[in-house]
């Protein structure tokens, strides 16, 4: 690329124009340095060039390069839309902001009213939006598009801020020279373009352009490579100009030295000609000598290998049985066959990716990496994680010019935490993402830089773990993301134990109809009566009927569903599956003398019980009933979701180590716990009571119980054995305790009830599909007769519910792949939600009530402030003068405790934070990026504090309580 400040190549009016300024330090950020237009749109472009070489997965290359014809017109374009996307600042309405800078372009005949400076009518003509007129009416006119084709492509300039503007915005403008710039602006505009076409358009590529057809799919990736390329450009890697001085150094020498400086981790390329399934497994997992995949894992790893293109893979097999490990083979495979360059992860819970995160990152250091791959944490307080921590101190510290080189001839890891991508929007775009289902299910929200979330995920195998523990409200967001990873030819591949035909169909369906929402429909016969085309459209659904029908109704476990083009999806059952296991289910009331009396016959030989109840409250006073009934005598731990996020990790340590597969054991134990410990923990107990819940979430529960093969288990406890609680059973039909009601639908409870009704053994795997596809279908025949009018007043207010989460999620959710137009513009419009930037307690994806978290700091004696004087290594004190640094940083982000809903009904979140922020005064903590903006609730010496109208109290042991003040 030439170097067009000095070879003379623009005009001195083109040279003039400003697109990046310098500040010095100090109050008054005097301008200190400049940079033209001319030479960011020469540097964004060189970057972008170098993206598609050296990042861009061959999957999306060959997405974009079938849209527009050939592999170098594909290559062009993005490099041309990169060095085109800020041409709009060539404008009065971005020009006037920098008096100084825009007085040098007067001086150039570009004329400029400086009364619109500060005007409100100027931040309506934002130049993202200029940059689409001026590319629009230069594709029309130079290029021969039509209005339309020139206007779809212009949407990826005015989409390059991460907020297309909508189509009024853009007809309002039009209007408005004095803002747009009319005469000598366009001259300059044109100008620009000009270079464009003559530096990064090789013969014919105008003509390609010209003649495809660019969907939205494609207009979304071809704006997410061209922001990566703005950012990059745009950053203090690319040196800004003296004021009144073109750049100094070339653009080939700007870029190349930024591109070294930066280090950009290059897109991943596994091999794709992997055929030893055994080899596999024992390369890439810790596992005994002679270890052999089950045939589960055996199967779906051979399925990545035989399909002919991308598919949606579901995986359904019992609790432990191996899943994440056949997944993360299978995704090694189809990144290796399809050209994707990064793994994807989703996770129910922030608690399950923490483990989730070490098993990936022993995976992928077991990769035979040839160049660094970048690995992040996507989920809140991330650095929380030790591992993760490590990898980002490590990568904080790296020098400039020390690149990775060094470490492929060490035994140093390449799997890296890269710097640029430590920003929360940035990270996701890593090779290797482990996250909160969240993270993908943002790619379904109407939400700033929604691009980039797409190209982090189409870039990607996405493997969504436990794929039935979402609501209403959360699925549908995540069949909408499953449609348009359909569009992007993304191989996906989700996973469950305990699935209903309902969602397994849903998602098919999903991957489906986007994968062929772009084909052109039939021609329809404009002769044809109104009837005649409503037969067409019955015929229609019937063919959609008759292809999916299959996958209804339950399924012997393990099974295999994979989508296949213009098909009926392909069922695999493997067999083979391991022993089946007689699980033995016992009730007993809710009553604590019963329940003391069970646990203390149960373990009168040792033994460890799991107690789990479905409510914080429940759990915490199940734990100080049964911490007095057995004294010192009988441990007794607590593990629920309100500790502090550093207690929270410590527990869920001490549980693994005491109860994983390599734990040492107590001889004794009670573990007392809500949901935290239903997925992903992989830890073993003898016997387990549980307050009675929806039959999958028993059925992942009981995954917990006889889960490892151990020898000497207690006589008493040799036979795994689920005791139901929670529950009256004399009622008719039986009453489950009120918390348990607010928490999951009544109408499933009944239903789980009935269909576990005069069972007192299951056989699982065998049982596993029946039972949850006769709670979630729509059956009545095995409800009890004297039970149906509750279960039909309970199952229409479950419905009611339902459809209230679905309506709220269309609020907030993108349109599907085929609803809207083929442009940019007006994309996202609607509510203003960004993921990354939510208020407190608002949730976006998620409907769960809203909640307030806060950071937890313990008053000392004398009255400073100090982190809790329980976590390890004691109380460090919180500095009164200066921002906390490091460390102590990290140690405080660790503090981080969210709220109960119970006290944050009605307008009390409001009330929380004022009182909050007026009983926390340390203006030093403003200068801290990491702690700007976080609450702060100081409790004493005894972790008391009062908040309102409740007094609360936080221990190690017990967590947070709370009640109103009497």
């Amino acid at each position: 690329m030439t170097q067009h400040l000095a070879s003379g190549e623009f005009s001195r009016r083109a040279r003039s124009v400003w697109a990046k300024t310098r500040t010095g330090p100090g109050p008054d950020f005097a301008l200190q340095g400049w940079l033209p237009l001319v030479q960011h749109l020469a540097d964004t472009a060189a970057v972008a060039a170098l993206l598609w070489e050296e990042w861009v997965p061959e999957s999306l290359k060959s997405m974009l390069t079938d849209a527009v014809g050939t592999r170098s017109a594909a290559r062009d374009l993005v490099v041309w839309l990169a060095g085109t996307h800020d041409v709009g600042k060539a404008s009065p309405a971005f020009a006037v902001q920098v008096p100084l800078l825009a007085d040098v372009m007067r001086d150039e005949d570009l004329e400029i009213d400086p009364r619109i400076k500060d005007g409100d009518e100027r931040r309506q003509v934002r130049h993202e939006l200029v940059s689409y007129l001026a590319i629009r009416d230069w594709l029309q006119l130079v290029h021969g598009f039509s209005k339309l084709a020139a206007g779809r492509l212009a949407s990826v300039a005015a989409a390059h801020h991460g907020q297309p503007p909508s189509r009024q915005l853009v007809s309002e403008a039009e209007p408005r020279p004095h803002l747009v710039g009319s005469g000598s602006w366009i001259d300059v505009r044109n100008e620009l373009l000009a270079a464009a076409d003559r530096d990064h358009a090789s013969v014919g590529s105008g003509e390609q352009w010209r003649a495809a057809e660019f969907t939205q799919p494609v207009l979304v990736m071809l704006s997410a490579i061209v922001i990566v390329s703005d950012w990059i450009a745009s950053s203090d890697l690319f040196d800004a100009a003296p004021l009144g001085e073109p750049p100094r150094d070339t653009t080939e020498d700007r870029v190349a030295r930024a591109w070294a400086d930066l280090d950009f981790p290059r897109a991943w390329a596994p091999r794709s000609d992997q055929t030893d399934v055994t080899a596999m497994l024992t390369a890439r997992f810790d596992l005994p000598a002679g270890a052999a995949p089950r045939p589960a894992q055996e199967a779906f790893v051979r399925q990545a290998m035989q399909v002919e293109r991308p598919e949606l893979m579901i995986l359904e097999a019992e609790m432990g049985s191996g899943k994440t490990e056949a997944a993360l083979l299978a995704a090694e495979i189809l990144a290796g066959r399809f050209g994707l360059s990064g793994v994807f992860v989703g996770l129910p819970t922030q608690a399950t990716t923490d483990g989730m995160f070490s098993r990936v990152l022993q995976w992928a250091d077991r990769l035979d990496l040839d160049t660094p791959a970048s690995l992040f944490l996507a989920r809140g307080k991330s650095m929380l994680n030790p591992e993760f921590a490590q990898k980002s101190r490590e990568a904080h510290f790296r020098s400039i010019g020390d690149d990775y080189a060094a470490r492929r001839e060490s035994d140093e890891s390449l799997v890296v935490a890269h710097r640029w991508f430590s920003d929360p929007r940035r990270g996701p775009l890593s090779n290797f993402v482990v996250g909160t289902v969240d993270q993908a299910l943002f790619a379904g929200l109407r939400s700033k830089y929604l691009m980039l979330r797409h190209l982090a995920l189409a870039s990607k195998v996405v493997i969504i773990d436990e794929v039935h523990a979402y609501d209403a409200y959360m699925q549908e967001y995540l069949t909408r993301v499953i449609e348009w990873l359909g569009a992007y030819r993304v191989p996906v591949i989700l996973l469950s134990a305990t699935l209903a035909s309902s969602q397994r169909r849903a998602f098919v369906e999903a991957y489906d109809r986007g994968r062929e929402a772009l084909e052109p429909a039939p021609p329809l016969d404009p002769s044809m009566s109104g009837a005649e085309r409503a037969e067409r459209r019955a015929v229609s659904a019937q063919a959609k009927e008759a292809r999916y029908r299959r996958l209804d109704g339950d399924f012997w476990y393990p099974a295999i569903t994979v989508s296949q083009w213009r098909r009926p999806p392909a069922l695999t059952l493997p067999g083979g599956a391991s022993d089946t296991r007689r699980l033995h289910i016992d009730r007993i009331p809710d009553d604590h003398i019963v329940l003391i009396d069970l646990l203390r016959s149960a373990l009168r030989d040792g033994g460890n019980v799991a107690v789990i109840r479905n409510t914080v409250s429940r759990a915490q006073e199940t734990a100080a009933l049964l911490r007095d009934a057995f004294g010192g005598d009988l441990p007794v731990t607590l593990a629920h979701s309100r500790f502090l996020g550093l207690d929270r990790a410590r527990k869920d340590r001490e549980l693994l180590s005491a109860y994983g597969p390599k734990g040492d054991r107590p001889k004794r134990s009670i573990v007392v716990a809500t949901q935290v410990i239903e997925q992903s923990l992989d830890i073993d107990f003898d016997l387990m009571v549980t307050d009675t819940a929806p039959i999958d979430l028993l059925l992942q529960r009981s995954g917990r119980l006889h889960r490892h093969l151990r020898a000497g288990r207690p006589l008493p406890l040799r036979e795994p054995r689920l005791v139901l609680t929670g529950t009256n059973w004399d009622a008719e039909p039986p009453q489950f305790v009120r918390g348990s009601t607010r928490v999951y639908s009544e109408a499933i409870l009944l239903r789980t009830t009935a269909a576990l009704h005069g069972r007192d053994v299951l056989s699982v795997p065998d049982d596993i599909a029946y039972l949850v596809e006769t709670v979630y279908s729509h059956d009545l025949s095995f409800i009890p007769t004297g039970w149906r009018d509750a279960v039909d007043d309970a199952t229409r207010k479950h419905e009611r519910e339902q459809q209230r989460l679905r309506d709220k999620a269309h609020s907030f959710r993108l349109q599907g792949v085929a609803e809207g137009s083929s442009t940019l513009l007006g994309w996202i419009s609607g509510p203003d939600v960004d993921p990354d930037l939510t208020p407190p307690g608002r949730a976006t994806v998620r409907d769960g009530d809203e909640t307030l978290e806060v950071i937890v700091l313990q008053r000392r004696i004398d009255g400073g402030l100090a982190t809790p004087a329980w976590l390890a290594g004691g109380p460090r004190d919180i500095p009164v003068n200066e921002a906390p640094r490091g460390a102590l940083t990290r140690t405080i982000l660790g503090c981080t405790l969210r709220l109960p809903a119970g006290m944050c009904h009605g307008n009390a979140i409001d009330r929380h934070i004022a009182t909050l922020e007026r009983g926390f005064e340390l203006p030093e903590w403003h200068a801290s990026p990491a702690l700007r903006g976080e609450l702060v609730l100081v409790v004493d010496g005894d972790g008391r504090a009062r908040l309102n109208e409740f007094d609360l109290r936080y221990t190690p042991d017990d967590g947070l309580t709370f009640a109103r003040a009497g």
